[in-house]
Formats: structure tokens, sequence, C-alpha cells
């Protein structure tokens, strides 16, 4: 039988993550009604996370695939997804469905794939399906958002979740035991992408947004395209990273000034640069308040220095070196 759903999983330095997800996922893709595989993108792991998958895979009846880039080769979270899909799409001709599942994933059963997929294939613009996920403890995580405005970014990421501007309001539509509702942008972690859709945005641009917003941008590139994305209302799905950082946690806050910048530059204009000297402001005010309240709170020394290489950088797009 030909493989139909490859699952991408991007794996670097989480192996107590590891461990519990990627058994979940063997398990819901055994009992999918099709054929599927599993292929690994190994970044690098120095804490035996490709060691132990390697021992997992002798005792799985899943195939699983591990590549890892040549030295010298792009290991960023988009380089490692492009790389997976085109070795999965060339070993696997026949397939028509990525699912995007990362270290930080859970997966309780095989449902969410089923009505997944079978809702892409009644959807002809639909380009990806992700799901209402959780954390472990049931808490609510994100699932999604409206493509992101410039002031949004003036306000910053914390002003802009208090005001509930990160949220969007859709019409939820019934299908199988489900419901499904379209957004602008379903996060990658995890969600169910069409081939045909994938191979007509050509995947993400890493180059751009190797970490940061690599998501966003390539749900604008395929929303510009025609295609839409949509999220299914359904339970077993587990975002949670249990406080877990990755390496690219570690520098998330300049990440992130540096992606949305060039992202709103290339999806609104160029004129998106005269808003700098608004940013310059939220930064002196950001480390204001931090200073302020850092003689209570130690942990915000590490936010304060942060705060001061925004402030250095602004200027010059963020960019540090």
């Amino acid at each position: 039988m030909d493989v139909k759903l490859v699952a991408i999983v991007n794996s670097f330095n989480r192996i107590s993550l590891l461990q519990q997800g990627l058994p979940s996922l063997v398990n819901a893709l055994r009992g999918c009604p099709f054929q599927t595989a599993i292929v690994v993108f190994e970044a690098g792991s120095t804490d035996g996370s490709r060691e132990w998958i390697e021992q997992f895979r002798a005792s799985t009846q899943v195939a699983i695939d591990i590549i890892s880039p040549a030295p010298g080769e792009d290991s960023s979270f988009g380089a490692g997804v492009n790389a997976a899909c085109a070795y999965a799409a060339c070993k696997y001709p026949q397939l028509e469905w990525y699912f995007l599942f990362e270290t930080d994933n859970w997966i309780a059963s095989p449902e969410p794939l089923q009505l997944a997929t079978a809702l892409l294939e009644s959807q002809s613009r639909l380009a990806a399906v992700g799901f209402t996920v959780c954390k472990h403890s049931g808490e609510a995580a994100g699932i999604g958002c409206p493509f992101p405005t410039a002031w949004q970014f003036v306000l910053g990421q914390q002003l802009t979740l208090h005001l509930g501007l990160d949220r969007q309001a859709g019409t939820w539509k019934s299908f199988a035991n489900s419901r499904w509702c379209l957004y602008d942008v379903v996060y990658t972690s995890p969600i169910v992408i069409c081939r045909r859709a994938w191979e007509d945005s050509t995947g993400l641009d890493s180059q751009s947004f190797p970490f940061s917003d690599c998501d966003i941008d390539w749900s604008w590139r395929q929303h510009k395209r025609g295609w839409r994305t949509a999220v299914l209302d359904v339970q077993g799905v587990v975002h949670d990273n249990q406080q877990t950082l990755s390496n690219w946690s570690v520098t998330r806050v300049v990440g992130f000034h540096q992606a949305r910048l060039q992202l709103l530059r290339r999806h609104l204009g160029g004129w998106v640069n005269l808003l700098k000297p608004l940013l310059f402001l939220r930064h002196c005010l950001e480390l204001v308040l931090i200073l302020i309240a850092a003689h209570r709170f130690k942990q915000l020394k590490n936010s304060m220095s942060k705060r001061w290489i925004l402030l250095k950088t602004v200027f010059r797009n963020y960019e540090t070196a």
C-alpha cells in the first residue's frame, strides 16, 4: 500500500519531550486507515535524542527515517521542515499529506488525523488543518491568529495578548462528529498540510524566517495564492513544552522582533520602517518598567538585557551582528 501521510518531526535537544511525543505519534499513525511513515529531521542534538530515536524505531511498526544537515548546512526549524518534506516526497511519491509534529506535541488517537485528512479532501482550496490544542493539564494552548498588523507590533506582544488582539473570531461549521473554522494563520504545532498546497508555495522561506514567523509568512503567502487554513475542534492533541526550552527559546525575544519587522515589510510594505521611532519608545518604556520592578523580581534581570538589545538594534532592523 502506498504511503499517504508522512509525519515530519523536528528534533533538537529535547529528549524528555521526544520520549513522550514520538510514541504517541506512532500509536496514532498505526490506527489510521491509510499507510503512514515518519521522517525526523535531527538538527544535531547532543542530549542523546538521535540515539534514542534509533533505538526506538527498531521496535515500531511505522517506518521512521532520520535525516540530518551536513556540516555547515542550515539546521533551522524552517530548513528542517523543508528538507524532511522534500525527502518524504522523494521516497513516497504517492503521499498526499504532511503532518508537522514537534517534540512538544502529543496526540491521543488517530481520530484527529482522520478528520483532518477528510476535511482537506472535502475542501479543494484548503491548504492546511490544525487543531484546538491544549496543554497536558487541559488548559487551552494557542492555535492560530489573524494576520498581524503594524500597530500590534508597536504595542508589543504582551499588550496585544492582554487586549485580545491576537484572537480571531470565525464561524464554526459542522463536519463529521466535529466542527471546523477558517483561520488566517494556524500554528505549525501540529498541523496537517496538503501536499499540493505545500508544493504550490515551495515550502517555508527558511532564509528569511528560519524560526519565528515562518508559519505566519507561509500562511500569508498561501492566502494570497487563494489557499486557506482551518482549525478542527477536537480533543486529544497537545502542545506543551512543559517548561523545557529549546536553544531557540533563549533568543526568542530578539528573534521575534527581527522576524516580525521583516514579515510586516514583506506583506504590508516598506512604510513599516516608519514605525521604528515608536518601537524605540516602546522599548524605552519597557526598560524603565523593568528597572523599577527588578529589585522585587530577580528573574526580570534577563528581560532587562533583552530589552537593552532591542533598544540598541531597533534602527538597524534588530540585527545584532
